[in-house]
């Protein structure tokens, strides 16, 4: 029976029986963790405010071989985002965020650039929560790039030519950029606003990127936010469960 302890950032729980749960976790060491907190429903328990969603925790867990479920043992809080999780538009676009999380991450497999990515954004939403709708395009560009789905932003997939200054570029149906030659009418044609704003998440920190992006029109928005929802959408074969707007006012 192998005991960890490492940091953990809550994504969401389920009740089980009548009194505990199980909580699902993205851990620095070891990646996506299912484990039972025993006794976490009752009136008095030693989890506390622990459990609730996109916490930073320091964990410590133990798992039997061959067991799908861990067992928590203890969690100590490094860092609470309950105040912004009070806000029922952040609340979802975070329950949208951790849900993406669960789809593209394969379980007890560590990814620390996941894991820092993640908490830079929450930290990023507690920080500015209007700002939350930029916010989840860096994330969403992100959570494809590192589970292998985002296509090379710095060339045509089929040519091999650098698009940097190309106007014009589509994506394909194979998730792939083409210049304006390759593409001949085929694939969605982005606007050279929003392939700028795409590129520029793969050099700037969440913070930094809704900085530098303050002033986008309401159809730039628009625009990044269907481009992703369809790649999204395309590699899960089907829509996400958490459906957020499109127009990013709030």
């Amino acid at each position: 029976m192998a005991v960890t302890e490492t940091e953990a950032i809550v994504i969401r729980s389920y009740n089980l029986a009548e009194a505990d749960k199980i909580v699902v976790c993205l851990t620095r060491a070891h990646g996506l963790v299912r484990a039972v907190a025993k006794g976490s429903r009752k009136l008095k328990n030693r989890f506390g405010a622990a459990l609730e969603p996109f916490t930073l925790l320091n964990l410590t867990y133990y798992q039997k071989e061959n067991q799908e479920l861990a067992s928590m043992s203890q969690a100590e809080i490094l860092k609470s985002h309950f105040n912004v999780s009070q806000d029922l538009d952040v609340l979802t676009g975070l329950a949208y965020m951790g849900d993406l999380v669960v789809e593209f991450s394969p379980p007890h497999q560590p990814n620390d650039k996941l894991f820092r990515m993640v908490n830079a954004c929450l930290e990023a939403v507690a920080a500015s929560p209007s700002d939350l709708p930029l916010i989840i395009r860096y994330f969403e560009v992100w959570i494809l790039r590192l589970e292998g789905f985002l296509p090379d932003l710095r060339c045509c997939s089929d040519c091999q030519r650098p698009l940097k200054g190309e106007t014009g570029i589509s994506l394909s149906r194979e998730l792939g950029l083409l210049c304006r030659g390759c593409a001949q009418g085929k694939g969605e044609v982005l606007s050279s606003l929003a392939y700028s704003r795409l590129c520029a998440t793969q050099s700037l920190s969440p913070t930094v990127f809704v900085q530098d992006s303050k002033g986008l029109s309401n159809a730039i928005h628009v625009e990044l936010a269907e481009l992703m929802h369809r790649m999204i959408g395309r590699v899960l074969e089907r829509k996400p469960r958490i459906q957020l707007a499109m127009n990013p006012g709030r």
